[in-house]
């Protein structure tokens, strides 16, 4: 996986055996939670600054549970599977838009721990999510969570995220 993000910054990756994970992009002196790949929210008021990217591989369910909070059929898929329902509700203040087909885009706001990784913090957080639910490349997710004043770095890190991996 590729992730454009601010020069200078590290970067982290975690990949199972099943071929999902992700990579996390942050700036130098900031920690990483060991398990970030598996949801990152932050205390409100964080100064928490980072480039978040995962997919799931080919696991279906593993797709339908990702995806399940931005796209219903995904949480209907989820249901159907697993019996349950969505594991996150997504919050209210959370800005959804439907990119086209199988792609959406979000905002989690300044203090909302929504959707994004890291989200919750002092810093809104910008993502996009892919799902198309017969796939074998399943479900991609990209959170840019900078200051505003560095919006122009996550809409072009979300536009090259969309590009490369849009389309699986």
């Amino acid at each position: 996986m590729t992730l454009v993000g601010p020069k200078g910054w590290r970067c982290s990756a975690a990949y199972g055996a099943d071929g999902s994970g992700g990579v996390v992009v942050f700036p130098n002196g900031e920690t990483v939670p060991q398990s970030w790949e598996a949801g990152w929210h932050v205390p409100r008021g964080s100064p928490t600054e980072a480039v978040v990217g995962s997919e799931t591989s080919g696991c279906q369910g593993c797709a339908a549970g990702q995806a399940c909070p931005l796209f219903e059929s995904a949480a209907s898929a989820y249901l159907s599977e697993s019996g349950r329902p969505c594991p996150s509700a997504r919050p209210t203040k959370e800005d959804v838009q439907n990119l086209g087909t199988g792609q959406v885009s979000f905002e989690d706001p300044s203090g909302i721990a929504g959707d994004g990784m890291p989200s919750g913090g002092l810093h809104p957080a910008k993502g996009v999510m892919t799902y198309y639910p017969q796939s074998p490349n399943g479900s991609w997710f990209e959170t840019c969570t900078l200051p505003d004043s560095q919006r122009a770095i996550c809409d072009s890190a979300l536009a090259a995220f969309v590009s490369m991996y849009g389309q699986l």
